[in-house]
């Protein structure tokens, strides 16, 4: 009776201070949490069955217990969450439910996963993301408030950019350079308001940002699965963790502390756990209430944390600061930079983001007909694979190789039903009464010629919403030898019309092997412009006869060339086919390029790029070289021997520690032997007419990942940049500045390395001209020295980092690297780039048209399904059918930030949505409703945590900007992203 006195006076004394701290007094917010990687050095299904599963049902069964003060665990990954679900009993799901509902348990970031923020692009985090609302919204009618970014390697401002769009109002962060984050503790600035678009969105990107003062996991000794407290004794932790306490407020200016309790798979003894904390919490605050210490403790929510941070601001009316940039590149000291991860599995990488791009093409062909049996959701089990990928052990490259061809594994599940599903549904949008479905026909596949067929017919479709140009290149394969007696091409080309025949590039080609084996596959590959509406297909026959006049033989040329040229350049080549400078036929002006194909010694690991050797060309002898001259293109190709000294694979160093690597690396250089590789270059100028897409040069690597080297590409331009790049986000050019424009010093190149998605240049400081390079996948990429733009392409590690693998993240696969790269200028009119124009031609890249074969061209067509454009730089990111008579998008303005709102009207934009019924707006996931989710009572200042802003304060637009559901007409300021369900009649 006694103790139950006791504890009724500690909770009416905790309810009373729990709003209104006195001077000195500090309150500390355990959030309980375990962080599980959707992948790592286990697969994620082996963590499930192994760990994840007995986390999540002891938490629940442990929350099931009534306490003093209430036990409270956050949850961030919903792809485990899933599995769990379906695992589980109505009981212990109902058990769930009851503590969402009673806020004891809190979801933050509510992804799939938990994903990385340098190499996932904005569609695919936008994915995952949206997948984890909807299985909230529908288990537990609930949406995540908070960010929970604790674990990814530096943090992109296109996460604060996204997660205020998704209603999120605060976000927690962690891994920050060590400079800045000593900087933020002395300055007390970890607390502020980030703004990751101070250029575009501005307000509606608005967070609070906590940075984690230490670590996301428990405090040293305070790990409590399965551990009791006979080894520190109950007395000793709580005077640590009062000290820790009052160590920890001094980085904050308000006296609520937060300590993160857990970690990696914590609480699988959820019981355990919580009756020590319990005993822990209660030990602190009776000191509290003795009055021995200035210390009170409760288990808490993020939302918890933050109102009472936030309430104790504005009650003492002290502002947060600000700061409008990202954290990249992370860094745990001067020789530990996380800059490898940026290109780490390469091959990975290029998968994902062609595997998304196909998903995202298919959720649109779901749009274009009426079908119900074609409704998303049959889709979303490929979009949940590629949702996986994201995580940030995922895509990053930094897991294990059983763990890599798992994620291998999802990709290609997710391949096979996505191009199942397009191709039914793509035959169902072009005829309702198609009885076969189409053949898509993927990078590097063949369109099928059976030998006793006479012709052949395809589709191509354009799954952009504007009109796109492209130079087709297709390979043909027949069981017929391709060599003509006569020298004349044995196909013609026919456009929609099967007497239509148009004019076309034709050359005898065959496999690159990278080992030089005989077994090359020989094909005939078709080169032709086309250009396809918005949202449209465009039909084609191949014959099977000779017409000079319309199909340009292309022999190989064997003889060197000096130079290949098109309208627009005049491109000089050195002997390995690698371009030395571009001549404008227009202006004469010379531009030089010199381009290099080079390698760094590398001694770090899957996350850490290090080296301690300046970068260099190995031995190198040019193979062979072919040349292509045809009317729509010219195509230098060499094959590159390469010898590299490399260790043998008992030399690899298992470790970390850096201090120790050059005797490692000494031993390593004992055991060394020589190896020949054969690299596959392609330079391609085409020649279409078409200004835009004449100019980009298109470059082709096939390389493979050679043992303790990262291999890059080099452009030496005579760009006077100052060493200062522009790489994306995702979303937005980030301006990469640097102190000096002198040369990187050896050993310290990578630290000027950053990640880009999609595209990354180099601008004059004084002539404003402009190299651009648009990439096939994520990869990192820095500026060396003046006028120089890298690119890195393949990493093979025989060092491990010391950052969890444990093995060195050996990658000898094979790749194509392709990218594209064009000169450009800023407009005269405008003190910023034209970023509009480089957004829009990144999206041309990665989404390039399909190639669909057919058996039946007579249910096959040409067909648009749009009955109107949009205005130039309005883009359709996405696009689903949502119901019989409903389609749900999420429309994007791309145009540069410093121009005019757009405004358009959605009525009679499509085919199939007649008159339109009504509109409901959703924020980014398109799963809840968009509503205001205001921060207006956060106090902040625009005073920088970092000295000065980097660009101006701008109101506009509005974090609320609801759209007028009532009319069909949407106006988007620029970088805007709106979503909407459209109910049609």
């Amino acid at each position: 009776m006694k103790n139950f006195i006791y504890i009724i006076l500690i909770l009416l004394f905790l309810n009373e201070v729990c709003y209104s701290l006195k001077n000195g007094e500090i309150k500390l917010h355990l959030i309980p949490h375990s962080h599980c990687d959707s992948g790592w050095t286990s697969t994620m299904n082996e963590y499930y069955m192994g760990q994840v599963k007995s986390i999540i049902s002891s938490m629940v069964q442990s929350l099931n217990v009534e306490s003093n003060p209430p036990r409270k665990f956050v949850w961030s990954e919903i792809g485990f969450l899933e599995q769990w679900w379906d695992d589980m009993p109505i009981e212990i799901k109902n058990d769930f439910i009851k503590h969402v509902k009673n806020d004891r348990i809190e979801f933050v970031n509510g992804g799939w996963v938990m994903n990385d923020e340098a190499c996932a692009s904005l569609e695919s985090v936008i994915r995952h993301l949206s997948n984890g609302h909807k299985f909230i919204r529908e288990k537990f009618g609930k949406q995540p408030e908070s960010g929970w970014q604790i674990d990814p390697f530096g943090h992109s401002s296109l996460t604060a950019t996204l997660q205020a769009q998704f209603g999120y109002k605060h976000i927690v962060l962690n891994r920050i350079h060590y400079e800045l984050k000593k900087k933020f503790k002395e300055e007390k600035n970890l607390q502020f308001k980030w703004r990751g678009s101070p250029e575009g969105v501005g307000p509606k990107s608005d967070i609070l940002a906590h940075v984690l003062d230490d670590f996301y996991t428990s405090p040293p000794h305070m790990s409590f699965d399965g551990y009791n407290f006979l080894a520190y004794g109950l007395p000793r932790l709580t005077m640590e963790m009062i000290e820790l306490a009052r160590n920890r407020s001094v980085f904050y200016k308000s006296p609520h502390v937060l300590i993160p309790m857990g970690g990696d798979f914590a609480f699988r003894n959820a019981y355990k756990s919580f009756e020590q904390m319990d005993q822990l919490v209660a030990s602190i605050n009776g000191q509290y209430t003795n009055g021995e210490s200035n210390v009170i403790c409760q288990y808490s929510t993020l939302a918890d944390f933050f109102s009472d941070t936030i309430n104790w601001h504005n009650e003492n009316k002290v502002s947060f600061n600000y700061y409008d940039s990202d954290f990249f590149p992370y860094a745990d000291d001067s020789n530990t930079y996380w800059t490898g991860y940026y290109t780490s599995r390469p091959l990975l990488k290029g998968y994902e983001r062609h595997v998304s791009s196909k998903l995202r093409s298919a959720e649109i062909l779901t749009a274009l007909q009426n079908d119900e049996k074609y409704y998303p959701n049959q889709l979303l089990n490929a979009s949940k694979q590629v949702s996986i990928l994201q995580h940030h052990d995922a895509i990053s490259g930094t897991s294990k190789k059983h763990v890599v061809q798992d994620y291998f594994s999802r990709l290609q599940k997710a391949d096979i039903i996505v191009s199942e599903q397009s191709e039914k549904l793509l035959a169902s949008a072009l005829s309702e009464h198609s009885p076969t479905k189409l053949d898509i026909i993927d990078i590097g596949g063949s369109l099928n010629f059976p030998t006793n067929n006479d012709a052949i017919s395809f589709v191509l479709f354009n799954q952009l919403s504007w009109l796109k140009e492209e130079l087709i290149s297709i390979k043909v394969q027949s069981g017929e030898s391709w060599i003509s007696s006569n020298n004349v091409c044995p196909y013609v080309l026919a456009q929609e019309d099967f007497l239509n025949e148009i004019e076309i590039d034709c050359s005898p080609r065959s496999d690159f092997k990278s080992d030089q084996s005989d077994d090359h596959k020989e094909f005939i590959q078709i080169d032709f412009p086309a250009k396809l509406k918005p949202f449209s297909s465009k039909l084609y026959y191949l014959k099977k006869k000779s017409n000079p006049n319309k199909s340009n033989w292309v022999l190989p040329k064997t003889n060197h060339f000096n130079s290949i040229e098109n309208s627009i350049y005049l491109a000089n080549l050195d002997e390995n086919y690698l371009i030395k400078s571009l001549k404008s036929k227009s202006s004469h002006q010379i531009t030089e390029i010199n381009q290099q194909l080079l390698t760094y010694s590398d001694i770090g690991g899957a996350y850490i790029f290090r080296t301690n050797k300046q970068v260099f060309q190995p031995q190198r002898q040019v193979y062979s070289t072919f040349t292509y001259i045809g009317k729509f293109y010219q195509e230098a190709q060499s094959i590159l021997q390469d010898t590299h000294q490399i260790p043998y694979r008992n030399g690899y160093y298992y470790g970390g520690n850096y201090n120790n690597q050059a005797q490692q690396q000494q031993q390593q250089q004992q055991q060394q032997q020589t190896i020949s590789t054969f690299n596959y270059n392609s330079i391609k100028l085409i020649n279409t007419g078409n200004e835009m897409i004449d100019k980009k040069i298109n470059f082709n690597f096939h390389i493979k990942g050679i043992n303790g080297t990262t291999t890059i590409n080099r452009f030496t331009t005579d760009i006077d940049n100052n060493r200062e790049l522009y790489s994306d986000n995702g979303l937005e050019m980030m301006h990469r500045k640097s102190i000096s424009s002198q040369p990187v010093e050896v050993g310290r190149e990578t630290q000027s390395y950053y990640p880009t998605i999609n595209s990354v240049y180099i601008e004059s400081q004084s002539t404003g001209k402009r190299f651009v390079c648009n990439n096939d996948r994520s990869r990192g990429v820095s500026s060396q020295a003046q006028g120089c733009l890298e690119m890195a392409l393949h990493r093979s590690l025989t060092y491990e980092d010391g950052k969890g693998l444990e093995i060195p993240a050996i990658d000898e696969s094979s790749i194509n690297a392709r990218f594209e790269c064009y000169l450009d200028e800023v407009l005269s009119n405008s003190q910023q780039s034209n970023g509009d124009d480089i957004r829009k031609q990144s999206i041309n890249y990665q989404h390039k048209f399909q190639i669909y074969q057919g058996q039946d061209s007579s249910f096959m067509s040409s067909k648009s399904f749009m009955l109107k454009p949009l205005p130039e730089f309005i883009h359709i990111l996405s696009m689903e059918r949502s119901g019989p008579n409903s389609i749900k998008l999420r429309i994007h303005n791309i145009e540069n930030n410093n121009q005019s709102p757009i405004t358009f009207d959605l009525n009679g934009l499509f085919t199939f949505t007649k008159s339109i019924k009504s509109i409901k707006e959703y924020n980014l996931s398109l799963i809840n409703r968009f509503v205001d989710n205001n921060i207006d009572n956060i106090i902040s200042s625009h005073h920088s945590i970092v000295g000065k802003n980097l660009f101006p304060i701008k109101d506009t637009p509005s974090r609320f900007n609801p759209i007028n559901t009532k009319q069909t007409k949407i106006t988007l300021y620029p970088s805007e992203i709106k979503a909407i369900e459209i109910t049609y009649h």
